[in-house]
C-alpha cells in the first residue's frame, strides 16, 4: 500500500528529467535551425538562375546552384520535420506529467492483481 505514492513521485520524476533532456535537445536543433538552416534556405529560395549567389539574413554569401540548392533544401525539410518532432515530444511529456501530479492518470501497478 505505501509503494503507490513512491512510484507516482519516481514516474514523475522520470518525466521531468525526460523534459529536460528532450527540451535541450530541442533548445540545441532550434538554435541550429534559426541560425544556419532556415538563413541559408531563404537566401537560395528566389535564386532561379544557374550559378546565383544569395544573401542570408547574416549578410554571408550562399551559393545557390545545383546540388548545393538540392541539400539546402533536403536539409531544411528534414530538419523541419525534427522540430515538428520533438514539439509533440515535448508537448506530450507535458501533458502527461501534469495529469500524472493531478492524479488523474497513474501508472497500474502489474504486480497487483
Amino acid at each position: 500500500m505505501g509503494a503507490g505514492p513512491i512510484k507516482d513521485k519516481v514516474g514523475a520524476n522520470i518525466f521531468k528529467v525526460a523534459q529536460v533532456i528532450v527540451g535541450g535537445i530541442y533548445v540545441l536543433f532550434i538554435l541550429l535551425y534559426l541560425g544556419l538552416i532556415l538563413p541559408e534556405y531563404l537566401a537560395c529560395i528566389n535564386c532561379d538562375t544557374e550559378g546565383a549567389i544569395g544573401t542570408n539574413i547574416w549578410g554571408d554569401s550562399v551559393q545557390c546552384f545545383g546540388d548545393s540548392k538540392a541539400f539546402g533544401q533536403v536539409m531544411f525539410d528534414v530538419s523541419t520535420m525534427i522540430i515538428v518532432g520533438l514539439s509533440v515530444v515535448l508537448i506530450l511529456l507535458f501533458l502527461w506529467r501534469n495529469l500524472m501530479s493531478r492524479g488523474e492518470f497513474r501508472i497500474k501497478d502489474s504486480s497487483k492483481k
